[in-house]
């Protein structure tokens, strides 16, 4: 049978910004082919680890201080948690003031025939236009509440994956969320349970089950990681 591709990444171009508390993509000249006696170019990048389309490993949340146990770098993240099976849930008809929460999260997956089966990633679309398009307004959209998160973890999601710039959208102290709980419910280091965050062209999948593949760089300390994510869809 036949595959195709969707590519779920960010263009990672200079100046890119994710969220306000973010620094921009910058990449910059470093030797060049007319100065370099060797003849050759190559950039300098200047990034988060959180750059763009990435993976949290469980250090982001858990360094054994403010929050314990400590968790991994993510050069220690087995790779098979990000390869594999997975479905789309698509929540993106409501209202982006709207949570993700259980009840929602349930019926859309019922309504879409999606079944999640133990070990797959599952991915959730809940922003209804082009990446970040208008951002003010992006920053502002609802993502998911615990409930929904606890109810992924019951039915064995090995990864997750949104695509916005926080798993649970936006935080406040007003909304009960400004501790990121999905967050600390998922990558807990006794249950390491990645999320990937900033997906894109979750609507060109066009199916309910799929391979997906994301892989981050090995960088060892790091918190997370840029990743290269695809869809692998069987025509």
């Amino acid at each position: 049978m036949a595959e195709r591709i969707v590519d779920l990444g960010l263009d990672l171009t200079a100046g890119l910004t994710t969220w306000d508390v973010k620094p921009p993509f910058t990449i910059l000249p470093y030797m060049t082919a007319q100065t370099f006696a060797l003849g050759f170019n190559t950039k300098l990048l200047i990034m988060e680890d959180h750059t763009g389309t990435h993976v949290d490993a469980t250090l982001h949340f858990y360094d054994g201080v403010h929050r314990s146990p400590r968790g991994k770098s993510i050069a220690e993240m087995p790779l098979e948690k990000l390869i594999g099976d997975a479905v789309l849930i698509d929540a993106s008809d409501k209202d982006p003031s709207e949570p993700v929460n259980q009840r929602l999260l349930e019926a859309r997956a019922a309504a879409q025939g999606v079944e999640i089966r133990r070990g797959d990633i599952v991915l959730v679309r809940f922003w209804p236009k082009p990446w970040g398009e208008p951002m003010d307004e992006f920053l502002e959209a609802r993502g998911l509440e615990l409930d929904a998160c606890e109810w992924l973890l019951e039915k064995g999601a090995k990864a997750v994956g949104v695509d916005h710039a926080n798993l649970e959208g936006k935080l406040a102290e007003e909304l009960g969320n400004l501790e990121a709980p999905g967050h600390i419910l998922f990558l807990h280091p006794s249950r390491e349970i990645p999320i990937m965050e900033n997906l894109v062209h979750l609507d060109r999948i066009g199916c309910q089950r799929f391979r997906f593949v994301a892989l981050p760089l090995k960088m060892h300390g790091a918190t997370g990681s840029p990743i290269r994510a695809i869809a692998v869809v069987g025509r």
